[in-house]
């Protein structure tokens, strides 16, 4: 039953990051009920880095639905490991800079539910791997 709710709860996460990132890079406006601040017109150096920065939303995506269909024991959850856990040090510092808003709070305990679930799905592959040679 664990499987099944930890691998819906990935595919889950990682649909919205590709449409998520698929939709910030190609809107014409970046400004939407997704983003936590608002970018004014003139801004075009920060609408560039929302757009570098929701292709790697997307990106990282994909790597988490390759993960979830792996039937290879190839440690593509470590490189998601690392993008989350990076990812939650970059909100929390932005807790500190910023302050603390609602949204940035949903979507701090959305990285931190998914940087455990990859934790316990690739501790469950790694105690799969044959050491027979």
């Amino acid at each position: 039953m664990t499987a099944l709710i930890t691998r819906g709860y990935l595919i889950l996460v990682a649909l919205f990051s590709l449409v998520l990132g698929f939709y910030m890079m190609f809107a014409p406006d970046v400004n939407s009920i997704l983003l936590t601040f608002y970018v004014e017109e003139d801004q075009k150096n920060l609408t560039t880095f929302i757009r570098t920065i929701s292709g790697l939303f997307a990106a990282g995506g994909y790597i988490l639905l390759r993960f979830v269909f792996s039937s290879s024991r190839v440690q593509l959850g470590t490189v998601l490991i690392y993008l989350v856990g990076f990812m939650l040090v970059g909100k929390f510092s932005g807790f500190l800079y910023e302050g603390i808003s609602p949204r940035s709070l949903i979507i701090f305990f959305i990285g931190l539910i998914t940087f455990f679930i990859l934790l316990i799905e690739r501790r469950k592959r790694r105690n799969q791997i044959s050491y027979d040679l």
